[in-house]
């Protein structure tokens, strides 16, 4: 099985939620009004989901609506059981492995201060749930990806330097 390597920001419907992902397990995000997006099989499935959902995407079709429905998709579809998570906090890396596949909480769904984050991966945190390194720590491509704000996203170009800097590190959780 190839296992790839992806970034996901702990902080979804905008609060951080770091406590949540390491004491649940998992890793999340947001859009909380959009529901159970398991049965969404296609990107232009969620975009429509998102259009009809959030009105700040009716008419948005060139800036926010694409990025937003990739990182629905990435989520939803594309991380699978076996893949690397990368979770960057306060100039930290946790890294987990996803154990499980895509899980909707309805009981989150909403936007109080303590739901917001329905969409779900279980994951098991390596490092007994410590940070594994310092950002600058990592090798430079790695570091450059980590810089990319985007809530979800694969860092299959420096891949191959992440999985080296495990290697040189003796990590043998994964």
């Amino acid at each position: 099985m190839t296992q790839n390597i992806w970034v996901i920001r702990p902080e979804p419907n905008f609060t951080d939620r770091l406590d949540a992902f390491l004491n649940e397990g998992i890793v999340a995000i947001g859009w909380p009004a959009v529901g159970d997006l398991g049965g969404c099989l296609e990107r232009m499935e969620l975009t429509k989901r998102l259009i009809n959902t959030y009105d700040h995407y009716k008419g948005d079709q060139k800036s926010e609506l694409p990025v937003a429905a990739g990182i629905l998709d990435r989520f939803v579809n594309k991380i699978a059981q076996g893949d690397v998570i990368l979770v960057p906090h306060d100039n930290k890396i946790y890294l987990a492995e996803v154990t499980g596949p895509y899980e909707f909480h309805s009981e989150l769904s909403g936007d109080s201060p303590e739901a917001g984050y329905p969409h779900w991966h279980k994951v098991k945190y390596l490092n007994e749930g410590k940070p594994f390194c310092d950002v600058s720590e990592l090798p430079l491509g790695v570091r450059r990806s980590v810089d990319c704000r985007l809530t979800v996203f694969s860092i299959h170009s420096a891949a191959n330097a992440m999985w080296n800097f495990l290697n040189q590190r003796n990590y043998s959780q994964l």
